[in-house]
């Protein structure tokens, strides 16, 4: 078939291709599920292991944790093997649900979220490598698209979840239910991926310093974005922060065979460039919401938390929408889906840093579906595109790298902002006028983000890439 045509879900979906296709999502919906579900958790584990003044340092180092070994995806395939890592990478996984569901403090709390971080970001990681390597080039639209729908069913379905446990049960066998579903994932690993995949380069090793680096690099961020108040120290760590990430992009572009991520990262002439920072753009510009849109809804507007979290949810859902609803676009029409998307995420951009302070409130509704659904509408055709081309050598590198580059685009935009709402006195005086304020300046800052990810994605070349064939496939 070619790339040029249409690719139907039955070819997806088909013999071999639907239980290589169903782990693949199964990994997607451990770590997306973990994330909503552990947030409605927190309440009642606070309350019966303490720790209240560290509730931000669970999703920081899950995070940081997240990002550290997404970057290391393409290695650890390399060195392992795509199907022993997404093995060890679910142990990985269920090994940290079971630390958070026996320990009697939050310190180990905080280790078995780390550890739940590093396995659900490298099973992310692996599963973009794997929706582009085991299956031909062209399916990788039709692929996302799907796996977009477990992540979007998770922000419904997560929090009921949590809910439950905490309300009818004991929030320790919240995490005890994810320890038996990664149990169940790397079993199925084991039956469903080709055992071709098994086999592993001994010479790929680890490259920890670059490691060091990016993890003290979005840790900075990460606290920097904590600060109640706007001040020297705060930006000066912002600052440190993206300083450590040119390095680890320079010591990462000079390791050779060892790089973690691809070469067209950091070069602003190669053809995937403008697609890897594309995504990055449009993660910092959708961050607002997620973290300040609930709060000031309240101030502002007397929105309850259940309200302001299905509003967050929506964009989960728009994404879902527009990933399954565009999946089918190839040739010009991809194209012009891309460039489409953009602009769609730069109008719901625009939109919120007006009505956000002064509503009516279902305005929002639309231009946060808008801002989900262009994000969700080309994922899944620039993995596509970014994969098919870069160089051989960096196929996987760049189909892994998608996911890391996003995650810290939310870390960036989430730190950004969080020194943006305290320089108006937000962090200290959360009143109706510094909330009002704070919603303008938030939102209103990422409308030129937006207009930038709108020129870079023009970059993108529109000829059709040479479509790669699928390793593991029958």
């Amino acid at each position: 078939m070619s790339s040029t045509e249409t690719v139907s879900w039955r070819a997806v979906l088909n013999g071999p291709n639907a239980g290589m296709f169903a782990v693949l999502s199964f990994g997607v919906w451990l770590h997306a599920a973990d994330s909503t579900v552990v947030a409605t958790l927190m309440p009642s584990v606070v309350f019966d292991i303490g720790g209240a003044e560290l509730i931000s340092w669970n999703y920081m180092l899950y995070e940081l944790a997240s990002i550290a070994a997404a970057c290391c995806g393409a290695l650890v395939a390399r060195r392992f093997g795509l199907r022993r890592a997404m093995i060890w990478s679910a142990v990985a996984f269920g090994l940290g649900c079971a630390i958070s569901a026996v320990t009697p403090i939050m310190g180990g709390m905080l280790l078995g979220r780390a550890i739940q971080g590093a396995g659900g970001g490298l099973l992310v990681a692996l599963t973009m490598i794997g929706a582009s390597s085991l299956f031909p080039s062209h399916y990788a639209p039709r692929v996302m698209a799907a796996i977009s729908a477990v992540w979007g069913a998770s922000a419904f379905v997560g929090p009921l979840i949590g809910g439950f446990f905490a309300e009818y049960s004991d929030w320790r066998y919240g995490f005890w239910a994810f320890v038996v579903q990664s149990g169940a994932l790397a079993l199925a690993l084991r039956l469903a991926l080709p055992a071709a995949l098994e086999a592993g380069d001994e010479t790929a090793r680890i490259p920890w310093r670059r490691l060091a680096v990016l993890s003290a690099s979005v840790l900075a961020v990460a606290v920097a974005g904590l600060k109640d108040t706007f001040s020297m120290q705060s930006a000066g760590m912002c600052l440190f922060g993206l300083l450590g990430l040119i390095l680890f992009l320079r010591l990462d572009g000079r390791a050779g065979n060892d790089r973690l991520l691809p070469r067209a990262i950091g070069d602003i002439r190669a053809p995937a460039w403008s697609g890897l920072t594309g995504v990055f753009l449009l993660a910092v510009v959708t961050t607002p919401f997620v973290v300040y849109g609930p709060v000031l809804l309240s101030i502002l507007h007397g929105i309850g938390p259940i309200a302001a979290g299905y509003m967050v949810a929506l964009e989960s859902v728009a994404w879902t929408v527009g990933a399954l609803a565009f999946s089918g676009a190839v040739g010009a029409s991809q194209q012009r889906v891309i460039r489409y998307s953009f602009i769609g995420v730069a109008v719901g951009c625009a939109g919120l840093s007006i009505f956000v302070a002064s509503g009516p409130i279902w305005l929002l509704l639309p231009l946060l579906f808008l801002q989900g659904m262009g994000f969700g509408a080309c994922f899944g055709h620039i993995l596509h595109r970014c994969v098919d081309l870069v160089p051989q050598d960096d196929k996987d590198r760049a189909a892994s790298a998608l996911s890391s580059i996003q995650t810290f685009g939310y870390a960036l935009g989430a730190a950004v902002i969080g020194l943006i709402a305290n320089a108006v006195g937000f962090g200290v005086d959360p009143g109706p006028a510094t909330a009002g304020a704070a919603s303008h300046w938030v939102f209103g800052a990422m409308v030129p983000v937006a207009l930038i990810a709108v020129l870079t994605i023009r970059l993108l070349p529109q000829t059709n890439p040479t479509p790669h064939a699928p390793e593991g496939a029958a």
